[in-house]
């Protein structure tokens, strides 16, 4: 990918970011206060949480965004103008030398904060989903919306916006079913217009899960693509059309991550899972022990099929939101691609059967499903059954087999996030561990699992075992295993 504008980044600089452990860009939710309701936002709660990030522990966050390299902080929300402190956020980001990136509604743009956005070298991106007025309306939840985008942009151009070459004005757009049909005219108005057009597919999370009504499926959006890369023709512009951004490619987990508006820290909006929090950790510290960002710094090795065997492998990793939202692996193949249309088959979806991701066979087995992945971290399900050769003659489970319940899920979990390949490996140590409760027949047990060191072929994990919500016992592994 070339570099088409300094709010882009280049290939060459993306895998220098990668390799170095730098960041490139940061996403930040200063606050969720929104005055939309649009249907397809990843946020599923209108409700703003009460305890949102201080205008102190924002600016923390960003000096350690820009100590870790970033070079851009782009805004998300809710809906940014809400938050009082924006402009005192946005100096904060210019005074350490990075430049912003404001996505808004544009429903409290004024002619005042244009010119302070325009002076200050912000980019704008307005949300924009339709020219038809009705289908605007329906889009965001909000009476009007198109009026309020288009006066927005007009106010933005008189401010200074689009009178050079500077992609500095831009528009966000969303693709579903009720607006796909006029994605084409848009396009080619915003190019027009010399507006920068932003358009992305729906991830499957927050209010779209109420809303599937709005997804498209896999070939209408390539013929779409298709169509809006003929239109750029037109204007000089060259790119090749794979999801889920329209022109452009998403590799931000190999330079980029979410903050949101309590400090939580995520590779990004769509993949949720929680990797630490600025609260209590530093921003570099978070990043380098997460395995998720590690994995996917080093995605060509560790995405699975079929997207890993996608002639695009080496410079695309799909949706992983989209991945991850719908199989609960972030590795997984992206299901919402349409070079994967006709492979669906091939992409695992959690919970799934344990059996065939351990080494164990009845009457040792013991662990049912893998139910959930994270960040160095899994659960899965194990129902002890009438017949289980642990139980004692009152149908208690001994606690020695937890344990081994234990450690048959992490083989399970390490496993599944190989591809499936079962690696050989011991158990090699127990440690701390304390029991609180039993485990009787026909329980279901739920045992959690968070990988805290690793050394070599040795992995610390720390494990959780409860029964209908009660934790029955706690405590840590030192599990070893080996590549083939």
């Amino acid at each position: 990918m070339s570099k088409t504008s300094k709010f882009d980044f280049s290939d060459a600089e993306i895998d220098s970011a990668a390799a170095e452990g730098r960041l490139l860009s940061m996403e930040i939710e200063f606050s969720r206060a929104c005055n939309y309701r649009c249907p397809y936002c990843y946020v599923p709660d209108a409700a703003v949480p009460p305890d949102e990030l201080t205008p102190d522990e924002i600016r923390s966050a960003l000096r350690q965004a820009s100590e870790l390299g970033a070079k851009k902080i782009v805004v998300l929300g809710g809906e940014p103008f809400l938050f009082p402190q924006l402009f005192e956020m946005l100096d904060q980001i210019g005074s350490l030398g990075m430049m912003a990136e404001v996505f808004t509604n544009g429903s409290l743009i004024s002619p005042e904060n244009a010119e302070r956005l325009f002076r200050a070298g912000v980019r704008v991106s307005i949300k924009l989903n339709s020219l038809d007025p009705d289908i605007h309306d329906e889009l965001t939840g909000e009476k009007d919306s198109l009026y309020t985008a288009l006066r927005a942009i007009a106010i933005l151009k008189d401010a200074g916006y689009c009178e050079g070459e500077d992609d500095m004005l831009a528009a966000g757009s969303i693709i579903s079913s009720r607006n796909i049909e006029g994605m084409a005219s848009l396009w080619r108005w915003l190019r027009e217009e010399r507006i920068t057009p932003l358009f992305e597919i729906i991830t499957p999370q927050g209010r779209a899960l109420d809303n599937r009504h709005l997804m498209v499926e896999g070939r209408r959006l390539q013929r779409v693509f298709s169509e809006l890369a003929a239109i750029d023709a037109d204007f000089g512009r060259q790119w090749n059309p794979q999801p889920p951004l329209v022109g452009r490619k998403c590799l931000r987990h190999s330079y980029s991550c979410l903050v949101n508006s309590v400090g939580a820290v995520m590779p990004c909006v769509g993949l949720t899972v929680v990797i630490g929090n600025i609260r209590s950790q530093r921003l570099k510290e978070i990043l380098a022990g997460s395995g998720i960002i590690s994995k996917l710094k080093n995605f060509r090795r560790n995405i699975k099929k079929p997207c890993a065997d996608c002639d695009k492998a080496e410079h695309c990793y799909g949706c992983r939101g989209a991945a991850y939202q719908m199989t609960g692996d972030y590795l997984a193949a992206d299901p919402t691609c349409w070079f994967n249309a006709g492979k669906l088959d091939q992409i695992k979806a959690l919970p799934l059967d344990a059996a065939s991701f351990i080494p164990h066979r009845p009457p040792i087995s013991m662990v049912g499903r893998i139910v959930k992945v994270g960040d160095n971290a899994g659960d899965c399900e194990s129902l002890v059954m009438p017949d289980n050769i642990f139980l004692d003659e009152n149908g208690i489970l001994s606690r020695s087999a937890l344990i081994e319940a234990a450690s048959q899920s992490a083989a399970a979990v390490n496993s599944f996030m190989n591809d499936g390949r079962i690696l050989p490996g011991m158990l090699v140590g127990v440690k701390s561990f304390r029991f609180f409760g039993d485990a009787r027949s026909g329980d279901l047990m739920i045992i959690s699992l968070k990988v805290v060191a690793e050394f070599a072929a040795s992995h610390n994990i720390v494990v959780n075992i409860s029964v209908e919500g009660r934790l029955i016992c706690k405590g840590e592994l030192k599990i070893c295993v080996f590549e083939n």
